[in-house]
């Protein structure tokens, strides 16, 4: 399955809506979208992957590298819309507590942005 990765920016919050499937074939693309955000002035990025039907451990470890490079950079990293099945991976690699959640997009983007 093909991989859509949608780039957007919402005032100083960067944007990442993804559709597909995360697994060894399409993590480096999930990977080259999110880095330039790191070095963009933006206060964090929304990763929204409320499309996401399936993710393997490749793109829970891209998710990870997302993390390292947002507190690296003092910036917000924000996981939304993750449908249950995608969550359970999460949980099963004892990763949960490592990354913030939220509900929504706009959640997400007031968690960023203070309000």
């Amino acid at each position: 399955m093909n991989l859509d990765i949608k780039r957007e920016l919402k005032k100083d919050v960067a944007l990442i809506s993804i559709k597909g499937e995360i697994d060894m074939l399409t993590s480096p693309e999930v990977r080259d979208a999110l880095l330039p955000f790191f070095d963009k002035d933006v206060k964090g990025i929304v990763v929204d992957l409320s499309d996401v039907a399936y993710m393997d451990s490749s793109g829970i470890a891209t998710m990870v590298e997302g993390l390292q490079w947002s507190r690296a950079k003092n910036k917000k990293f924000i996981l939304t819309g993750l449908a249950p099945k995608v969550m359970d991976v999460f949980v099963l690699t004892n990763l949960k507590d490592a990354f913030e959640f939220s509900p929504g997009i706009d959640s997400a983007i007031k968690v960023i942005e203070g309000t």
